[in-house]
């Protein structure tokens, strides 16, 4: 199964709000269920308030194979940028870079090195800042 052909069909399954994709060939098939929108059940009121406790994010896994480090492993402490190349997931044979959508600072990582994660499991905690 094409690799491209598989990013694309989750970003417009994501796009369109779909819970689950599936997909067969004649190379194979894949099959994933995409976490909810998050975004789209927050009420308005929420996004608006201020607040002096710091706020927390998630790096997440953008597809289901096993964690790897990136060049700069993710450790407690580490600045992160959004965009940045953060881990990387091996999947069917192929490396996949999975990029922060935060910016902030490292306080916990969840996975360790070769182990086995699914899509959208949290790989870091983040401190926003």
């Amino acid at each position: 199964m094409d690799v491209d052909l598989v990013r694309h069909a989750l970003t417009v399954a994501r796009a369109r709000g779909f819970a689950e994709v599936e997909l067969t060939g004649e190379e194979g098939s894949f099959s994933a269920r995409l976490d909810p929108l998050q975004a789209a059940a927050r009420p308005a009121s929420a996004t608006t308030e201020v607040s002096n406790e710091p706020q927390f994010g998630e790096i997440k896994s953008s597809l289901v194979g096993f964690y790897r480090d990136a060049k700069e492993p993710l450790a407690v402490g580490r600045n992160v940028k959004k965009g940045e190349v953060v881990a990387i997931v091996a999947a069917l044979g192929i490396a996949n870079e999975v990029e922060s959508k935060v910016t902030g600072e490292v306080v916990e990582v969840l996975v360790a090195a070769n182990q086995p994660v699914e899509f959208g499991q949290p790989l870091a905690k983040v401190r926003l800042g």
